[in-house]
């Protein structure tokens, strides 16, 4: 009875396993590109991965979770700008013939939702949306604990969200947006948003301005999610909240003064778990399975 996790992101591909107590006993990481350059090279490293899982054949069934929009008829990405590789590329039929169990993939951001939905006190609530900021920009909605969809599979697909009028949060928030910002304003050297925030409590002048712009940018996300989708709790993660002591709580004030009144004391809240991406994917995998 126990279940398999696979968390494919734009730079590293996680795979795990849990048991029947939703415990985590195993988990393995490599880099996704790494010795990578087609989409055969990396269903290969997918397909080699789950077989690194101890008892791999046992094991009820497995989730992946991938960036990017999937087709709901095909069951393939339709469209992924962090792993462009597998888009339109059958390798979850692939995968289900050569390890003949179950095998589903889903939105990466939506499994590491699920798994923030179902863990601790967020147990008590009905709508909790999720939203990771790290390479990209994602985001989930579990509504009385299941993943909301959408008609054509985009539900709370968040970094298609119009910001400024004209581009969208993924171009404005994401880590890979602030990082090329601070590359064409400051120096073309710096390698993250990590080193942005440095400059920036720094009192860098620029970092203070490319930083004031995300804030403002976040909180506009937060305030249209709030008025569409009005859930209990907004959870945020990913890469970029590691540097969330420089901008998250004035975020939170600036949502506080102009969020409608009914929707003043939403919950925003950092992510509880180390590793939402597979412990979400396996879960829901067990969830699956179990129903």
């Amino acid at each position: 009875m126990e279940y398999i996790g696979l968390d494919i992101g734009g730079t590293n591909i996680r795979v795990g396993k849990i048991n029947q107590k939703e415990e985590l006993i195993f988990e393995h990481l490599e880099k996704t590109l790494e010795n990578v350059t087609t989409a055969d090279d990396l269903y290969n490293k997918i397909k080699s991965l789950i077989k690194l899982v101890p008892n791999y054949k046992e094991c009820r069934a497995i989730v992946i979770g991938a960036p990017g929009s999937i087709n709901k008829k095909t069951g393939n990405i339709e469209t992924s700008q962090n792993i462009s590789l597998l888009n339109n590329y059958p390798f979850i039929e692939k995968l289900t013939k050569e390890f003949d169990k179950p095998i589903i993939l889903e939105n990466d951001a939506r499994v590491a939702a699920f798994a923030e939905a179902i863990s601790g006190d967020r147990k008590e609530k009905d709508i909790v949306c999720y939203i990771t900021i790290s390479t990209g920009l994602g985001g989930g909605v579990i509504i009385d604990k299941k993943i909301y969809h959408g008609s054509n599979n985009l539900g709370a697909y968040f970094s298609r969200m119009i910001l400024d009028g004209k581009n969208t949060a993924h171009q404005l928030i994401s880590g890979t947006a602030l990082t090329k910002k601070a590359q064409n304003k400051i120096d073309k050297n710096i390698k993250n948003t990590s080193e942005l925030f440095e400059l920036e409590k720094n009192n860098h002048s620029v970092a203070e301005e490319i930083i004031k712009e995300f804030k403002q940018n976040l909180t506009t996300l937060l305030l249209n999610i709030s008025s569409t989708i009005n859930p209990d709790i907004i959870i945020l993660g990913g890469g970029v909240m590691k540097s969330k002591d420089r901008f998250l709580s004035e975020v939170i004030d600036n949502f506080k003064k102009e969020a409608h009144p009914l929707a003043k004391n939403t919950i925003i809240e950092t992510a509880n778990l180390q590793q939402p991406g597979i412990i979400g994917a396996a879960l829901l995998a067990k969830s699956i399975i179990e129903k």
